[in-house]
């Protein structure tokens, strides 16, 4: 791609490679005046370790990162569950827990292994969200999205991804994966922090 191109602020590069995530993210952003990218058209790039121990600091050095080779303004989220049993895991390593080759079954089957002996009353948890979008290596925006809830008994719902079969968005509610993309948007931590963030788009690519 040219120069000219890769500085165009019409661009946005999403750095993921969760086929899910990228889906929830295009949703928020089909009626911005934007063209998306993908990590695809960069297969030379080797994906960047996380390190950090917040997801403010992965979101934000994941975006850094991947702007200094791209060009690109880039835009990164970070994400996880927070079960307060488990004194605040998986966190940081929600995609990866147990393993990289996990599946979203293993983990979420791993966590009701683990909370089986809980109470209703002790199963509270939280999804965080926290987005960055750098262009040349620094960070120019950041915004962050939080949603309560409390972990099932059993997985139930088909839709969605990640822990969304086990994640209560009330006492006796639904779960995140029985509620339909429309309505999961309106409130996931995603949704929050997205909305967010195209409200700073909306003027990068106004102005």
């Amino acid at each position: 791609m040219s120069e000219n191109e890769s500085n165009d602020k019409s661009c946005l590069l999403v750095a993921t490679f969760n086929q899910g995530k990228l889906k929830e993210i295009q949703s928020y952003l089909t009626f911005l005046p934007i063209r998306l990218l993908s990590l695809k058209i960069f297969p030379n790039v080797d994906p960047m370790v996380e390190k950090g121990k917040t997801f403010k600091e992965n979101a934000g050095d994941k975006a850094a990162y991947y702007s200094r080779f791209t060009k690109f303004l880039t835009m990164a989220d970070d994400s996880g569950l927070v079960v307060d049993a488990l004194d605040g895991k998986p966190g940081v390593y929600s995609a990866r827990y147990l393993s990289e080759q996990a599946s979203d079954r293993d983990r979420f089957c791993q966590i009701l292994t683990e909370l089986k002996d809980i109470p209703d009353s002790k199963r509270t948890a939280k999804f965080e969200c926290c987005i960055a979008l750098a262009r040349e290596g620094i960070v120019r925006e950041m915004v962050q999205g939080t949603l309560e809830g409390v972990i099932s008994r059993e997985p139930r719902g088909k839709n969605g991804f990640g822990y969304d079969p086990i994640f209560q968005v009330v006492q006796n509610g639904p779960t995140l994966a029985e509620l339909s993309s429309d309505e999961k948007n309106q409130i996931s931590h995603r949704g929050q922090a997205l909305r967010k963030m195209v409200e700073k788009l909306s003027l990068r690519v106004s102005t």
